[in-house]
């Protein structure tokens, strides 16, 4: 059977505001996540303007590391085991084995 035009089109066109506004509400996600860390990093730590730059600069680069770690084991992987296993191995070495929860508890898979 042809496929109509006209409603491929439609289809192609809301796909695109789809996206369009799946990635905005990624991006203000990302900067929400990235103000939520500045505000607990100042209370918690007293980070002032100075560090507050090099943090949030160390918080882009680690949330891309981390992103491109799962999307480059994803293309082997579907289910990215060895990015999982090292972004685990990051974090318990910064919160120790008595309070370390692995990924999968983490992001709610169990």
């Amino acid at each position: 059977m042809k496929r109509n035009p006209m409603l491929a089109r439609i289809e192609a066109a809301a796909e695109a505001r789809y996206q369009k506004r799946l990635h905005a509400s990624m991006d203000m996600l990302l900067q929400m996540c990235q103000d939520a860390a500045m505000i607990a990093a100042h209370d918690v730590l007293q980070l002032g303007p100075g560090r507050a730059e090099d943090f949030c600069v160390a918080y882009r680069e680690a949330i891309n590391d981390m992103a491109r770690r799962v999307v480059d084991d994803q293309m082997d992987d579907p289910e990215f085991v060895y990015a999982k296993a090292t972004i685990d191995e990051q974090i318990r070495a910064i919160v120790g084995s008595e309070k370390f929860a692995p990924w999968e508890v983490r992001y709610g898979e169990k």
